[in-house]
């Protein structure tokens, strides 16, 4: 309820006034390259040269909520055009999207025919300002049932499908053992994703080539817009995941990551322990209430 609260108050006052004092009142955030802590302003000057900002979330965080809906309304403030791209929404589901964007279609339905996420309300605020400013919103992620399908059947069976298909997914290259996103992949999974083979790493390995070639995509066709994308911190920290798979498919792109969570060194942080994960760390108070 508490974040709620805090999304009607602070739309109705400027951006970066309220990005403050959401930064006041429960975030942290340091820039690693110049090793200073930061302000939302800071990161919208910091995106000057960037083509890319990757904001990657832990799902339930609500104050990383709050704070996305600050940083893309001050971004709409600086620039033209500022393109919303989302793990959230699937591929198949553009069409839907758009109509919604337009006007076409009510929010139940739109949110009944996208899939929208249980916690769709975390995103609305940011798809209803994309709205109202007639910007476009990427759905960027791979249809789950293809993810799910390589998951357990193996990468083969992408061969399988139809040719419509193929605008759905992005193929992309198997990694080597000794590389850093699969042993940390498999160091998260523990035990369980050993068991079950390389095909679950196969799985998410489609969904960042395929939010990787939405997003490279997506710039190629608006070269002066900048463009948001919205992920799971697993998919962007590092550089790893999406991050690099944007990367080797257009070198030279110039990217902003961002890796936001609740942390217990919130009070006092320790940033050269994070500093590693993203050009600018967010911290956010862990006493906070999740969103679910």
């Amino acid at each position: 309820m508490r974040t709620r609260i805090w999304l009607i108050f602070f739309l109705s006052t400027p951006p970066l006034a309220w990005a403050q004092q959401i930064v006041e009142t429960g975030i942290k955030l340091y820039h690693t390259p110049s090793a200073t802590e930061i302000s939302v302003a800071d990161i919208v000057q910091l995106s000057r040269k960037k083509q890319v900002i990757v904001f990657g979330e832990e799902h339930n965080d609500s104050l990383a909520h709050v704070l996305q809906n600050a940083l893309y309304a001050a971004l709409l403030d600086e620039y033209p055009q500022v393109i919303l791209s989302m793990e959230m929404f699937e591929r198949d589901v553009q069409l839907v999207l758009n109509e919604y964007l337009s006007g076409l279609i009510r929010e139940r339905s739109f949110t009944k025919e996208s899939r929208a996420w249980s916690n769709y309300a975390d995103y609305a605020p940011l798809v209803q300002l994309a709205k109202s400013k007639a910007q476009q919103v990427i759905a960027a992620n791979v249809p789950g049932r293809y993810a799910s399908m390589v998951s357990q059947k193996g990468i083969g069976t992408l061969k399988q499908l139809p040719k419509a298909a193929k605008s759905y997914y992005s193929l992309f290259e198997l990694p080597r053992e000794d590389n850093p996103y699969r042993q940390k992949f498999y160091a998260a999974m523990g035990e369980h994703a050993h068991h079950m083979g390389p095909s679950i790493f196969h799985a998410q390995l489609l969904r960042d080539a395929t939010m990787a070639e939405s997003i490279v995509t997506t710039w190629k066709k608006n070269r002066k817009a900048k463009i948001l994308h919205l992920t799971g911190k697993f998919h962007s920290d590092e550089g790893l995941g999406t991050v690099a798979a944007v990367k080797e498919s257009k070198r030279g792109l110039d990217i902003l990551t961002i890796s936001c969570f609740p942390s217990d060194d919130f009070h006092a942080p320790n940033w050269e322990a994070h500093r590693d994960k993203a050009d600018i760390i967010v911290l956010t108070d862990p006493n906070q209430p999740k969103t679910y």
